[in-house]
C-alpha cells in the first residue's frame, strides 16, 4: 500500500489520531451537553484536587478541554499542547479512580491514555495533519 516505511508510520499516526479523537468526543461531548448536571459531577469527580472553582465550572472545564483536544487531534494544530493537557487529565482521572476501593478498569483504561498523551508529545503529528499540509505551501 505505500512505498517506505515513513509513510507506513505517518499513516499509523493518523490512524492513531483518529481512534483517539473517537474516543475523547465519544467521553466528553454526551457529557459536555447534557447540562449542568452532567457538568456538576464530573466536577465532583474531581474533588479531591479542589482548587476552588465550582465544581459545575470545573466539570465543564475538563469536557471543554478533553473536546478541544480531539478537535486538535483532528486538525493538528497545537497538538503538543493539547497531548499535554490530556496527559495531565486522564492522569487525574487515573488517581480519581485509583482511590475507589475494588479493582477498577477505568483506572487501567486512564492510566493507558495517559501514556498514549504522554508519548504523542514526542512524536507529534505526523506528517499526515492539516496543519503540516499547510505549512508546507
Amino acid at each position: 500500500m505505500f512505498d517506505s516505511q515513513e509513510r507506513r508510520i505517518h499513516f499509523g499516526l493518523l490512524i492513531i489520531r483518529l481512534g483517539l479523537t473517537a474516543v475523547l468526543f465519544v467521553h466528553a461531548l454526551p457529557k459536555l451537553f447534557d447540562g449542568l448536571l452532567q457538568w456538576k459531577n464530573v466536577g465532583m469527580s474531581f474533588s479531591a484536587i479542589n482548587i476552588g472553582f465550582p465544581p459545575v465550572l470545573f466539570g465543564f472545564a475538563i469536557l471543554f478541554l478533553e473536546t478541544l483536544g480531539a478537535v486538535s487531534f483532528v486538525f493538528g494544530y497545537f497538538f503538543r499542547a493539547a497531548c499535554i493537557i490530556l496527559f495531565i487529565i486522564f492522569g487525574l482521572y487515573f488517581f480519581i479512580y485509583f482511590q475507589k476501593p475494588g479493582y477498577d478498569t477505568l483506572m487501567l483504561w486512564s492510566l493507558g491514555l495517559a501514556a498514549v498523551f504522554f508519548g504523542l508529545v514526542y512524536v507529534g503529528p505526523g506528517r499526515y495533519a492539516i496543519a503540516v499540509k499547510l505549512e508546507k505551501k
